[in-house]
């Protein structure tokens, strides 16, 4: 007897059937099941393409995020736009040859500006809907209805899809999680490169890392190394003899690595700390590429620190390179820590710019209402660190224009950007610093000038299917 093996019912099977039946059920009640007799718009509505779009949502990204979704209703708008305007042909969309070349370049319009914009997730709504309004067979005014029904069922679809994601629980195990739609190809000759901290297994390095190695066609595989604080020294011979072409270095080992380079560039050797280790014939080459990660990132955040007056949190590695970046940049900053001898041996590296201050709730408010910019580099509010802000209300004092940046990245919004964008200030996480950090760093483990464009928009797409 042949024996028949049951396909098993999964949650995105299950999510994708609630989905349908209540993107349905939703028009219902309202008599909207395409009824000719209804005038102008009404007529034209029904549930078929919301649960069409129900689908589409579920099967590319079961577990969606508020920022997918958000890219979801998104490409609706773009694909909505296109269509429209592309109506304005009339009559002539009805020969075949004038349809499909138009079809090929709304497709190519809807993608390309969702690249434009970072939404990668929006690409297949911007392509559906614009299709969808034009391969009807309908001429005149009617053809005006039906894009606008096709449109507003779309937009049902997306937010019944979004919803159903959110409410319903996913049970899968771990390990039989979605694939992240990144594959790195490991052979011989390919070297390893990884990023050690203390806490680290937090770290999206890896992410940005190994999808921009993968869309650059690079030999070189990235990994995440736990190593406890004080053991820079014993990880460089480990990672000399396991043959590591290089690494970045996070908290607490930054500074701690400086000493035991061979070979340091100006930005490590200004501020005294190295964030990237090239490991070349048996030697260690240090760099620190926060700074100009950060400038890069405050650039994007629409901020130009020139005659600017930064008050900065922290005086560790990352807070140096930061506050000596700004400096450079013709920034006025004021450095804020407990320990009063660090702070000051912090600035001494550019006194004209930098100056110490403590970490007191009173001068952390009259400093903020001074300030332009506010940049937190402690390690207060990171995941798995159970540290947090004992008192937050400095961020009051701010002016309304000021922004508020946060070098910590994980979680993705800490209390401190919270309370600082539920208070209208422009405000910023680490993402971005590390993003552009990351790959100046892999310039230097390569060796070569790598297309910047690619690599960003690699590492967004790869933290968009994570779901950052």
């Amino acid at each position: 007897m042949t024996k028949v093996t049951v396909p098993k019912v999964g949650m995105r099977v299950i999510k994708t059937a609630v989905a349908v039946m209540l993107s349905y059920l939703l028009f219902v009640p309202f008599g909207l099941l395409y009824d000719s007799g209804r005038p102008g718009v009404l007529g034209y509505v029904g549930p078929l393409y919301a649960c069409i779009a129900c689908i589409v949502c579920m099967q590319s990204s079961m577990g969606q995020t508020l920022r997918q979704g958000v890219s979801r209703f998104i490409g609706v708008f773009v694909g909505g736009l296109l269509g429209a305007a592309t109506l304005l042909l009339g009559e002539r969309l009805d020969a075949p040859l004038v349809l499909v070349p138009v079809l090929g370049l709304v497709c190519v319009a809807g993608l390309w500006i969702c690249q434009l914009i970072g939404r990668p997730a929006a690409c297949g709504m911007a392509c559906i809907v614009p299709c969808v309004m034009l391969i009807t067979g309908v001429t005149g005014v009617a053809r005006y209805y039906y894009a606008a029904a096709r449109i507003m069922e779309t937009v049902v679809g997306v937010a019944v899809a979004f919803t159903v994601n959110a409410a319903l629980p996913d049970h899968r195990p771990p390990e039989q999680g979605e694939e992240k739609g990144m594959r790195v190809e490991v052979k011989n000759t390919t070297r390893k490169l990884c990023v050690i901290g203390d806490p680290v297994l937090h770290s999206k390095s890896p992410i940005l890392q190994n999808a921009m190695i993968s869309a650059l066609g690079l030999d070189y595989i990235y990994l995440c190394q736990p190593v406890p604080k004080g053991e820079a020294g014993r990880w460089l011979e480990c990672a000399a003899y396991a043959g590591y072409a290089g690494f970045n270095a996070t908290m607490p080992h930054k500074e701690e690595l400086f000493p035991l380079m061979d070979q340091v560039d100006e930005g490590a050797r200004r501020c005294g700390a190295v964030n990237t280790v090239c490991i070349r014939d048996g030697k260690y080459y240090g760099y620190n590429t926060d700074g100009a990660g950060f400038l890069r990132a405050l650039a994007d955040l629409g901020v130009d620190p020139a005659g600017k007056r930064v008050t900065l949190l922290g005086s560790g590695g990352a807070a140096k390179a930061v506050a000596l970046a700004l400096a450079g940049a013709g920034a006025k900053v004021t450095v804020c820590n407990r320990t009063v001898e660090k702070t000051e041996a912090l600035c001494a590296a550019d006194p004209a710019s930098l100056t110490p201050a403590g970490f007191e709730i009173e001068t952390l408010c009259k400093l903020a209402s001074e300030s332009d910019v506010l940049v937190n580099c402690t390690s207060l509010g990171m995941a798995g660190t159970g540290t947090q802000f004992a008192d937050l209300s400095f961020l009051d004092c701010l002016p309304p224009h000021a922004a508020v940046c946060d070098v910590i990245y994980a979680p993705e919004e800490t209390e401190l950007l919270r309370r600082a964008r539920a208070g209208g200030h422009p405000a910023m996480n680490g993402l971005g610093m590390l993003l552009h950090q990351a790959i100046l760093a892999l310039e230097h483990f390569t060796g070569e000038k790598l297309d910047e464009e690619k690599a960003k928009a690699a590492a967004l797409a790869a933290l968009e299917a994570e779901g950052t």
